[in-house]
């Protein structure tokens, strides 16, 4: 009876601990560059610039994200070549001056090698923000080449200005300004930030005497930035079909009982679920920055936006800059879960740089989109194999593509680790993804748990449809793993081998997959070791512990039912 309860209190924890994965979910975060909030870093340097960038991109693919919301257009100036607006003064310390390389191109490449989208974030009606007088004075920022385009606003300190939505030559000018973006780089998306007023008092009196018409204020200001909007969508996704648009509007559409406060559609004219009815964005990112003990309440938020917007991508933004909310960040993951949201977002990279975001325990595509429609690409083919000499933990797998490929819309590829020698897809499954102009790969197998591992390779489009069927799968046998299994042809208990260092690695064999536990003891005192997987075939786990202080390992299968003890 002893061993039961104590088999049922591991099975509780390990259901608390490890979150349930879902095969298809953004994770997103900002890269903030107004600032220099998260990027670039306090200096000139080019390469400092440079291994900073490629420091975020490791880690956002480390805690196992896939989406990048990278700042690219900030206070009326950018982070790449534009042909409108100056380059910013953070990276070569003056306003306009080309810092010898382009930034935005840069983090394009890095975030594709690593199987990350990268979404070009832009403030799009706000054009400088400043706590001081100091403006640009560059003759090519918005300031001086149009200030009849300009309201300044005064508010808590700062001074912000903004051009006017009720000028069509404003409309205008942003949309040429973004398709210029989205035709010369391969970003994946165009995110939307500041597409809105900055208040009610907002002074537009010549803006409306000239355009409204007489109609009601509120409407027309809501009109205007609807009419961007639908300029924008069309142009865009006549140069780029597949290109996703997306929003993040305030949090706040309309007050609710549990969630009152600066309201989107009537306080800054932001007709967000306009825009998502019908289709002129892509995805939704409203900033849910509260957290679940407050009013505005996180969960009403994230329930109204999903089901206003039933059938649309809604993503839910997270204020991981709030102490209150990191407290709870585990459970606001799994509350937009819950209600069948289509992902999360974290603001900002800086305050979850430190964070272990252990909840993602396997990796994940980003969510579907079906109202864009794509061929799906022809997977690789002639997987093979082979075990560096030089280090006996390193596999080198390499593939082959057909000639169309490059023409077929694969834009990833996704590898596998099989269970079994046998097709059989989950997202835990999921080993890596990369840029598919890729035809090889090198793994290190640190600590080896199987003498034999299985691998495939599917190919990705932009929007990560898979490929029908995979690449032939690969049987990698370990040789360090293979000496020692080799001792022992078959076994219906578990073995423990001990190193000449001491060291131990205990060996399963099984015919199913089960999760085993295996606890140390001594006397009475217990420690937990190992809450793993093992699959049919030889399974040998390495431990991180001392098994010196113990006498005994106690061996828990949860499928079969078996429990056995080992003797030190």
């Amino acid at each position: 009876m002893k061993k039961t309860i104590s088999v049922i209190f591991l099975l509780c924890l390990a259901s608390v601990t490890i979150s349930a994965q879902v095969e298809r979910e953004t994770r997103a975060v900002w890269v903030t560059t107004n600032f220099q909030l998260d990027w670039p870093p306090n200096t000139y340097n080019i390469e400092e610039q440079k291994a900073a960038l490629r420091g975020i991109v490791a880690d956002v693919k480390r805690k196992k994200l896939n989406t990048i919301y990278f700042q690219v257009r900030s206070n009326g100036t950018t982070m790449y070549r534009s042909n409108y607006e100056p380059f910013s003064s953070y990276l070569a310390g003056e306003t306009g001056r080309y810092p010898g390389y382009d930034p935005l191109e840069y983090m394009i490449d890095l975030a594709h090698g690593n199987g990350i989208e990268l979404h070009a974030w832009v403030n799009v009606m706000r054009c400088f923000s400043s706590n001081s007088n100091n403006k640009i004075s560059h003759p090519d920022h918005l300031l001086n080449k149009h200030p009849d385009w300009i309201y300044e606003v005064k508010e808590n300190g700062t001074v912000s200005y903004w051009v006017d939505p009720g000028l069509p030559e404003v409309r205008d000018y942003l949309v040429d300004l973004f398709l210029d973006l989205v035709y010369n780089y391969n970003i994946d998306g165009l995110h939307l930030d500041f597409i809105r007023y900055p208040s009610r008092m907002y002074n537009d009196d010549f803006s409306y005497n000239l355009y409204g018409n007489g109609s009601d204020r509120a409407q027309w200001r809501r009109n205007n930035i609807t009419k961007f909007m639908e300029a924008l969508h069309l142009n865009v996704k006549e140069i780029k079909p597949l290109l996703k648009i997306g929003a993040t509007p305030i949090g706040i559409y309309r007050n609710l009982q549990l969630a009152k406060g600066l309201q989107g559609y009537s306080e800054v004219y932001q007709d967000s679920r306009e825009w998502l009815n019908r289709g002129l964005i892509d995805y939704v990112v409203p900033q849910i920055y509260w957290s679940n003990l407050s009013n505005p309440k996180y969960e009403a938020l994230v329930e109204d936006w999903r089901n206003s917007n039933p059938d649309k991508n809604v993503i839910i933004g997270i204020a991981a800059y709030k102490d209150e909310v990191v407290s709870e960040l585990r459970q606001q993951v799994e509350i937009a879960r819950e209600k069948n949201a289509d992902g999360v977002a974290f603001f900002r990279y800086e305050h979850i740089k430190n964070l272990p975001m252990d909840f993602f325990t396997s990796k994940a595509f980003p969510a579907s989109l079906p109202n864009i429609i794509a061929a799906k690409p022809d997977p690789p083919y002639n997987l093979s194999y082979n075990i560096d000499d030089s280090n006996r933990s390193m596999i080198n797998l390499s593939w082959e593509l057909n000639d169309e490929y490059s023409g077929n819309g694969a834009e990833y590829l996704a590898l596998y680790k099989l269970d079994e020698p046998k097709v059989n897809l989950k997202p835990e499954n999921l080993q890596d993804v990369f840029s598919a102009n890729k035809t090889r790969i090198s793994i290190v197998v640190e600590k080896p748990r199987q003498v034999n591992y299985y691998f495939t390779l599917k190919s990705v489009d932009k929007l990560w449809n898979e490929s029908d069927s995979t690449s032939n799968i690969v049987e990698v046998t370990i040789p360090a793993l293979e000496d020692i299994a080799k001792q022992i042809s078959y076994f219906d208990k578990p073995v423990l081998v001990k190193s000449s260092d001491n060291s131990y690695k205990l060996l399963f064999y099984s015919k199913i997959t089960e999760q085993v536990y295996v606890i140390a003891g001594r006397g009475e005192n217990k420690a937990q070791l190992i809450v793993d997987k093992i699959y049919p075939g030889k399974n040998i786990f390495s431990f991180k512990q001392n098994l010196a202080e113990f006498d005994y390992l106690e061996v828990f299968y949860t499928v079969s039912g078996n429990e056995i003890r080992l003797t030190l």
